[in-house]
This record gives structure tokens, sequence and C-alpha cells, in this order.
């Protein structure tokens, strides 16, 4: 196993394996006697990964594509390893499960927006998650810290967080995990019905990167993540348990200069003429799908139909050749699919077609490469009507094809490409009679805008190829990892430097300053119900009772709520954000203080001991906020409004995600507006808009404090926090109170802070306390 020290985790990246990982190896094993042979398989992720493989080298890691015995399996990893390749082996009712059961009977559906063929089981589920287990203990023997680990698609979306866990748990906390989607992302209210949609967000939010062809399907992933983990989410990153995952768009491309060269061929020149001869007189349309009930064949033939009965005469003079994949005959609904179009085939040539006329030419088998180039460059229009696609490399790879003819492409607008290739002529796949003008359109084209809508097309598609997608995503990948390494040299507080720390602190006091919501108790939806829970009543009581040990508790919350929920523990209350603090009565018992019956400033205490920071505050502003909080609750569903004695607060935490997003702003804006000519400060919270008198805050708070206990030795201060409002408390102990012998600052969850340490979660924060206690 790899060394776990600092030098090893702080490889450059440039030096870095990279390591990619698949369903399916992208060979084809063959046995001849008692030796193995391979041949490279085809496929638009071998494809588009050939591109990368001469730009870098890597370890391909996939699936040999069945199960094999002990003796073979020792030969075929030789012969795989001596290719740069992996193999993880699974028994043959695993792999079939995985694959057909969950992988494409319930996420390949659903990705597509065709919910109603998933088939959900719960031995499909099973083994989709013993074969990503198989696809994480595999890797684990061939990754060193430093790696990055690229992993594809939607059959290994647990595959991240399996890996995650394994590789931390050996201390190799170096390697780096990217994730690429190649289908769409459906949209949330969509995804939502996924029974194990938790488990699958989850799994890929382990990644430190994850990609996607557009931004429509990392939107709809963001969604996702938002309404259904209540994640906080960015236009290209997700937070998830202390850890910021970057999301990107990363449209896949192709070779072009494969076509580039074949077209040069001797074989395709020859076969492109003996087209052009059998058409002779005819403009050809072509068509190019795997038979898949996502790629639009049906609605294909029926705008043809739609055409060719607008467009009387073209009958006899354009001609629709479509190669049909075969795909997934032994499925019930292809086999479905394919009568339903063997029909429409029938249908149009029996309506339009004549002895010397066949209107649709339909050819559903594979094609040989010079074949499907040789039809690419005799044809005049490119037609894809993708019902949902996630990219479509098709369109590629006819504009790859056309430098001499300038086809004209028509392009479903349900195609992830439709959003890069500008110069297409874009189509609803559904309308009929859309696709239908469209393809009249095209055939109609004057050359000299055929020419331009050509360039476009063939300077996006030479320029964004595979390769390019592929170093690409390496080079963000490297990007955001160098960013977490630097993020990640914050260090995690530990209980033997907190407790050494508390420990070393014999000769003066000793002042916890401990954040609430987010640090001692998790955020929770309602203020009434966030009371603490008995732990951390107890961590505190605890705390309270060691000598020379004061503890402050810090919170947005009203005086009534502090006070009721730590009624009988000797704990100072900060509420409202700082707008009041009381000391614990311990202080009283301390000599040399500077405080008396007065605060600072010369700011009274009540009756209770609560000091005030505001002297006094202007209510008009109350009058003025109040209507306009009202106002967008009443149209926020969800949202409400929290009245302080001070600050008043617009909630908006069960609200819709993004629509609560968009009020806050809102909100916000016209605030700033009303409000400009008092002294008062508008923040936006954890899902709240809050206003308060201005210059107070946390902070502030803390300042009095330590001023009221001036006469007394610090030895040791904390400040534990997890919200913007403590970074300017964690600014101002680093900076005021450097002298302090013991001072620690702490953030919950691993960001950009002030802090010197952090801590992952509140767990982590009371089992801290907890030591402190018991010192």
């Amino acid at each position: 196993m790899a060394s776990t020290g600092s030098s090893d985790n702080a490889q450059s990246s440039d030096t870095a394996h990279l390591i990619v990982v698949s369903n399916r190896l992208p060979v084809t094993l063959a046995q001849n006697g008692s030796e193995w042979s391979f041949k490279l398989s085809s496929g638009g992720l071998v494809s588009a990964l050939s591109g990368l493989k001469r730009e870098m080298s890597f370890t391909w890691v996939g699936w040999p594509g069945k199960d094999f015995g002990t003796s073979d399996r020792v030969k075929i990893d030789n012969l795989l390893r001596e290719n740069s390749c992996g193999a993880v082996y699974l028994d043959d009712e695993t792999a079939e499960l995985y694959y057909n059961g969950f992988a494409n009977s319930i996420l390949w559906p659903l990705f597509h927006y065709h919910p109603g063929e998933m088939i959900f089981e719960e031995a499909a589920w099973d083994a989709y998650q013993r074969a990503n287990r198989a696809f994480a203990e595999a890797l684990l023997d061939m990754v060193k810290d430093g790696d990055l680990v690229w992993i594809q698609d939607y059959h290994l979306m647990l595959l991240p967080r399996m890996l995650r866990g394994l590789l931390d748990a050996r201390g190799l906390t170096g390697v780096k995990i990217g994730w690429f989607l190649h289908t769409p992302f459906p949209s949330s209210e969509l995804y939502r019905i996924l029974p194990v949609r938790r488990s699958i967000l989850e799994g890929v939010l382990a990644a430190d990167l994850l990609g996607f062809h557009t931004y429509d399907y990392a939107r709809h992933f963001l969604s996702s993540c938002t309404r259904i983990l209540g994640l906080a989410t960015a236009p290209t990153s997700v937070e998830a348990e202390g850890r910021t995952v970057h999301v990107g768009t990363f449209p896949i491309g192709i070779d072009p200069g494969k076509f580039a060269e074949a077209l040069q061929t001797d074989t395709v020149q020859r076969r492109l003429s003996e087209l052009e001869r059998r058409f002779d007189g005819a403009r050809v349309v072509v068509g190019v799908d795997r038979l898949d009930y996502i790629k639009g064949v049906p609605q294909k033939f029926l705008a043809f139909e739609h055409f060719l009965s607008e467009h009387p005469e073209h009958v006899g003079h354009v001609v629709l050749v479509q190669v049909a994949v075969p795909s997934r005959g032994d499925v019930e609904e292809y086999r479905q699919l394919i009568a339903s179009v063997n029909e429409l085939v029938g249908r149009i040539n029996g309506r339009f077609g004549t002895v010397e006329y066949t209107p649709i030419h339909f050819l559903h088998k594979s094609v040989t490469f010079d074949e499907l180039v040789s039809l690419y460059a005799m044809s005049d229009v490119c037609l894809i009507t993708s019902t949902r696609d996630g990219m479509n490399l098709v369109s590629y790879e006819y504009v790859a094809s056309q430098q001499a003819r300038h086809g004209v492409l028509v392009l479903s607008e349900f195609a992830g490409a439709a959003q890069s290739l500008n110069g297409a002529l874009i189509v609803n796949s559904w309308n009929i009679e859309e696709v239908s003008d469209a393809l009249h359109q095209a055939l109609a084209m004057a050359p000299a805008q055929r020419e331009a809508n050509f360039n476009l097309l063939y300077k996006y598609v030479n320029t964004h190829t595979a390769a390019y997608w592929g170093v690409s995503f390496i080079n963000e990948l490297k990007r955001v990892s160098q960013a977490a390494d630097e993020l990640a040299q914050l260090p995690q507080l530990t209980a033997q430097i907190a407790q050494t720390a508390f420990g070393a602190a014999t000769q003066g006091l000793r002042v916890l300053m401990l954040d609430y919501d987010g640090t001692l108790s998790a955020t929770r939806t309602i203020p009434d119900f966030a009371r603490p829970s008995p732990q951390t009543l107890r961590t505190l009581r605890r705390l309270a009772k060691l000598p020379c040990t004061l503890v402050y508790v810090v919170s947005g919350r009203i005086r009534a709520h502090m006070e009721r929920w730590f009624e009988g523990i000797d704990v100072g209350l900060v509420a409202e954000h700082g707008l009041f603090y009381r000391h614990p009565q311990a202080v009283g018992q301390l000599q040399g203080l500077t405080k008396g019956p007065q605060g600072p400033q010369g700011l009274m205490q009540d009756a209770d001991g609560w000091t005030c920071l505001v002297e006094h505050t202007d209510p008009q502003w109350r009058e003025t906020v109040l209507p306009l909080f009202q106002h967008y609750t009443e149209r926020t569903p969800g949202s409400f409004i929290e009245e302080k004695e001070v600050d008043l607060t617009w909630h908006y935490r069960n609200t819709d995600p993004e629509f609560g997003l968009w009020q806050a702003n809102e909100l916000k804006i016209n605030l700033e507006r009303v409000l400009s000519h008092w002294p008062l400060t508008i923040v936006n919270g954890n899902k709240t808009v809050e206003v308060r008198p201005s210059q107070v805050d946390k902070a502030y708070a803390l300042r009095a404090i330590i001023g009221n206990l001036a006469g007394t030795q610090l030895d040791f201060v904390m400040s534990i926090g997890d919200g913007r409002g403590d970074e300017n408390v964690f600014a101002f102990l680093n900076t005021e109170l450097k002298a302090v012998q013991e001072l620690i600052t702490c953030t919950v969850g691993r960001k950009s802070t002030q802090a010197k340490y952090f801590l992952p979660n509140v767990d982590s924060v009371l089992a801290i306390l907890s030591k402190l206690a018991d010192s």
C-alpha cells in the first residue's frame, strides 16, 4: 500500500496516473485453445476515449463481458495489464441483474423521460449495489495516492461513495475522483419518483467533479440535490457533507480526422461513386440511429410521410436512407418498436412508392465504418429526431463527412448536441409538421446559406473533439483538486489538540464561545422546534461546572427561547446575533473585573442581567419592513416571519428552493431601497433574510464580553461556529487575542474560513466538548 505521509498526499497532479472506469472494458476477449486474445470494441465511449488516449496515457478498468474461471483470470489479467487495462469480475447473475435489471431497466428509461418503462425490483437494486462494490474493491488494489479516477456513466453512480469510503479507511486521501454522465439527467420532478433517489445522488456526490453534456442536465441534477437532499447549491457546485463538489459542463466530441482520412481512401471513394450512381437524380436524406425508443425513428418516418404528402413535387425525387442498428431485440418494448417501425416503412413505401421509386430505404443492421462514411458524404440532409438523447454524435460525424457537399443538419432540440451545433436547423421532434417543414427548408436552402451554416458546424466539430472533451475534464479535475488540496490544509480539530490546550490553561480563565444553530444543534425548519438535545444540555452542564471555565452560547434566537432552553445551566447567553448578552453567574465570583452594574459604553443591564448593545432604535423601521415581509410571505408558500425583540427575520426554508431564493433576492433589493436612510443591516442568512441594527453582530458582542473580562487573565479561548457571522468572530479573535496562551478558532464544515481548524458536523462538535468536560 502506498505511504500516506504528507509528501505523498502532496503529489503533483502532473505526475498523477489516470484511471478510467466504465461498465465495460473497450475490448472483446477471444480464446484460441489455452491462449487469450482481444480486439477493440466499438461504441461512442470507446471512440471518445480513443481520442483522449492520443493526448495522455491511462489505465482503463471495467467488466470484461462475462465471468471466467480462476486460471483464465490470471491469463486475462496479464493480457489486459500489458494493454493498460484492468478487469472487474462479476458473476453472471449479478452482471445480468445489475446491467439489464437496474441500469438499463430503471436508470436508462428514467433518465430519458420514459418512466413508464421502469420496472423496479429489489433484487436488481441489490445487484447494482454489489456490482458497484466489486468495482470499488477492485480499484482499491490499483489506485495509489495522488491518482485521478474518472468514472463513466449511470452504471456506476454508487461507485464514487463506495470507493471514497475504502480509500479513506486506508488513508489514501489524495485520490481525486471525477464522474461523467453520458445520458441526460432528468428534471427533479421526474427523478424524484426513483425509489432509491437519495442513495444514487449521495453516491455521486462523493466525487470531486461531476460532468454533464449540457448545462440543462447539470441544472436538473443541482435541482434534485436541493429538492431531495436539501443541499445548498450554486450554478457550478454542491455543498455536501462539508465538501464542495464541483459541477461542470463538458460536451463530448468525436475524432473528425478519422472521417476526413476515411474519405480519402479508395474504398470509400469507390462506394461513394456507387451510391451517387444508384441515387442519381434524387436528393438523399440520411438517418443513422440505434433502434431505441429514445431515438425517435417512428417520429422521423411520420414526418417524412407528412413531407411527401404536403410536397408531392418531391415524390420520386427525395429518398430517406435510414440505418437502424439493432438494439436489445430480446426485450418486449424493443420488439414492439421494431414491429411499429416495420409497419410504418411498409405503409409509407406502399403509399408513395413505385417500381422505380422507394421512398424509405430501411437497413435494420449494422454497417461498416466505410459504408457509414460513404452514406454521410453522399447525402444532402441528415435528419435526427431523437426524443431524448444525451448528446448524439451522429450529428458530429455527419458534419465531419460533409466538407465537399455542405449538407444540411436537421437536429432535434431534445439531443444534447442541439445546444452546441450552431448552424443546424433545430426542431421539436414531436411536432411532425415542424420536422416536415424543416426538411423542406433544408432541401430548398441556397448553396451559399448551406456553406455558411456548414462552416459554423465544422469549426465547432473540428475544435471540440473527443480529445478536447477528455483533456478539458481532466484539467478541470486537476484544477478543482488543487483547490481542494489547498482547502484540505485546514486541519481537523482533534480531541487531543483541544484537551492539551484546555489542560495547559491552569493559571487563568478558560472561555468557550459556542454558536448554536449548526454547531450545537442541527438547523431546524421551525425556530420553536430548535431546542437543544439532552446530549447538548448534559455536555454544557458538565462544562459549566468546571473551575475557571466560562461557557457562552451564541444564537440568533430571542432571549426568551434561550432562557427557557438553558434554564438551570450556568452558561452565558448571546441572543439575536449579538444584540443582547448575559454573563454566566460564575462571572460574579471572579476578582478584578471591569464589569459593574453597567455594560460596555454605559449601557445598562436589566434586572435579569441582560445587556442590550443598542441604546435605542427607531420603531418606525419595523412598521416599514413588516408590510414588505407580509407581502412576500403571502406570495411565497411555506415562508413565515419571525418577530424578535429587535430583529425581524423572513424564513424561506420550507418554500420551493428555487422560488424561495428568487423571492429572497427580490425582497433584499426592495429592503435596500426603502431602508437606505436607516442605520440597519440586511443580512442574507441560512434560508433567511434578516433586518437588524447596523454594526452589532456576534463579533461586536464578543468584544463587549471580552471587555467585561478585561481584569482577568485569559489562558484559553475557544470559538466554534458554522456560519458567515462566525467568520467575523474568528477574525476578531485571531487579531485581537493573539496574546492568549491557547486560542482555538474552529468552523463546522470544511470551507474557506478565518478559523484555524474545522470539525465536520454537529456530532463531532459535541464529541470534542464532551472530551473537554471530562478534563
